[in-house]
């Protein structure tokens, strides 16, 4: 069962000085290196500076104009998509993982976002992201609010988070996918088996950590995925499959990088 691909994400934000943040996402995979960093206003998000680094031959290092001013934050996908939309898909979903980390991050610098308290903050996001996810979706079933989830200060290294993709493949069979999420406040897994065809015929997984007990039911849903041919699925269809606002945003965004591991390997990406 040799391995053929691997995909490794990183994401870190840091507050190098009171005012001023620092994002990144390292990609480094079989098919490629490079980096997505943004530097942002604490107060607003508003984007400082946006570089974009391959690693690869032919390195180079690349200002990206069309981000400087924006916000980095929610519903600033269509300005990803103008500013780095023309330079390939990942690069602008670099971008996209370093501007969820910002939005991830928030949770530690809530005054300078203008909330009176981190429970004023927790209050807003209740009602702000009321029925996204299996969470937010149960807030009356749930154990402990978001605040006293994160009930402790960060002041420097905000937040982390690291993925990871390896695909096998599987003689005579298919390909095994094992699919990995760890940051500051979530950690799960997840494992699909595909055959030739590239037809989900397993699919598996768990949760290790999360803000609440109610947050590890979705993973219940994820054997909706059999039967699917993961290269035709895109992010609506997934969600659907994951339940929606009850099932997990995180597993939904594994499985769809899930996808594009897939298609790498069905396009001769992978190492066989």
């Amino acid at each position: 069962m040799p391995n053929i691909l691997q995909r490794h994400w990183q994401t870190h934000v840091r507050q190098v000085t009171g005012d001023v943040l620092e994002a990144q996402t390292i990609y480094c995979g079989t098919d490629g290196e490079s980096g997505a960093m943004l530097t942002v206003e604490a107060g607003s998000f508003k984007i400082i500076d946006a570089l974009l680094e391959s690693y690869s031959p032919p390195a180079q290092v690349s200002r990206i104009d069309g981000l400087l001013g924006e916000e980095a934050y929610f519903n600033c996908g269509p300005v990803l998509k103008r500013a780095v939309g023309g330079l390939g898909e990942l690069p602008r979903s670099l971008f996209a993982e370093t501007v969820r980390g910002i939005i991830q991050a928030e949770t530690f610098i809530w005054e300078k976002r203008g909330y009176a308290s981190s429970a004023a903050y927790s209050d807003f996001w209740e009602k702000f992201y009321l029925g996204s996810c299996r969470y937010y979706s149960n807030l009356d079933k749930i154990s402990q609010k978001w605040d006293e989830y994160v009930a402790y200060p960060r002041s420097t290294n905000l937040f982390n988070r690291f993925k990871q993709q390896s695909v096998d493949f599987i003689t005579g069979k298919g390909y095994g996918i094992n699919v990995k999420l760890s940051d500051s406040f979530h950690e799960m897994n997840l494992d699909l088996e595909l055959d030739l065809q590239y037809k989900i015929v397993h699919a598996a997984g768990s949760i290790l950590r999360a803000p609440d007990l109610i947050c590890f039911e979705a993973t219940q849903l994820i054997e909706n995925l059999e039967g699917q041919f993961i290269t035709q699925l895109d992010k609506k269809q997934i969600a659907k499959l994951l339940g929606m606002g009850n099932g997990c945003v995180h597993l939904i965004d594994m499985v769809n990088d899930g996808v594009v591991s897939s298609k790498i390997v069905e396009s001769g990406g992978g190492i066989i």
